[in-house]
């Protein structure tokens, strides 16, 4: 495929993982904000206007239990600051020259799963890139999870008329894209850093706990990673 093709339709093409994804998890939100005290439309807003996934469910639990929203604000703030990183880990890969507007509205819908399927395309068909293609799987991303916090608000009353497995399966759906995603980028070169950060995530969760085990298992796998770059790396081109 030539970078003509890559296109704000073959975008929409490319995303609709992350969209049918992100239609059931963003409905639980709705659902959840819903049962906070929120309307559909609030629920609405705030995806439009955060956009932060799993940290939009906490920002409904903290204003609905008093908290204030300067409180809400530097919470989300901490819990997301991984997002600075995103634009330039992008910017490093991709070899056109940017436009602005463009890249302002693709870099604001610059989620962790549009960042993981944009890093995918730039490794492996980087010539397919385009600031169009990439316009169309944010966008479509980001429409998706409106969409699914609009109409879990509007159907929050009718979640128990599903069977339980529908339910609990809302859970998984966002660690199963993930898992994909990292599937899809599987290199051999990479086993040793997936190994040792499962091993330690593992370890956490079982010893402490799952907040734990995802900070410990990032920590091991950059550190693992500067390893194989700053010190083996080194060392097989001194012996060479």
């Amino acid at each position: 495929m030539s970078q003509s093709h890559a296109s704000f339709w073959q975008g929409f093409k490319d995303s609709q993982a992350i969209m049918l994804t992100y239609l059931p998890v963003s409905f639980a939100f709705g659902v959840s904000a819903t049962k906070f005290g929120f309307s559909a439309f609030e629920a609405l807003f705030l995806s439009c206007t955060m956009y932060a996934g799993a940290s939009q469910f906490l920002v409904v639990a903290l204003l609905a239990s008093g908290s204030s929203i300067w409180l809400a604000a530097i919470t989300v703030i901490a819990l997301d600051i991984r997002h600075v990183l995103y634009g330039p880990a992008l910017q490093h890969l991709i070899q056109q020259k940017l436009n602005l507007k463009k890249t302002a509205i693709w870099g604001w819908g610059l989620t962790d799963e549009v960042f993981a399927r944009a890093m995918i395309q730039l490794s492996q068909r980087r010539q397919d890139w385009s600031e169009s293609w990439m316009l169309g799987v944010s966008l479509s991303s980001w429409f998706s999870w409106a969409l699914g916090s609009f109409l879990g608000g509007l159907f929050a009353n009718q979640m128990h008329l599903l069977p339980k497995f529908l339910q609990a399966s809302l859970d998984f759906l966002l660690p199963a894209l993930f898992l994909s995603f990292l599937l899809a980028a599987f290199e051999k070169r990479h086993t040793l850093v997936v190994a040792v950060t499962l091993i330690v995530a593992g370890l956490a969760c079982y010893l402490i706990n799952l907040s734990a085990a995802i900070f410990l298992g990032i920590l091991a796998g950059i550190g693992v990673g500067l390893f194989k770059h700053y010190i083996l790396k080194q060392q097989d081109e001194h012996h060479l």
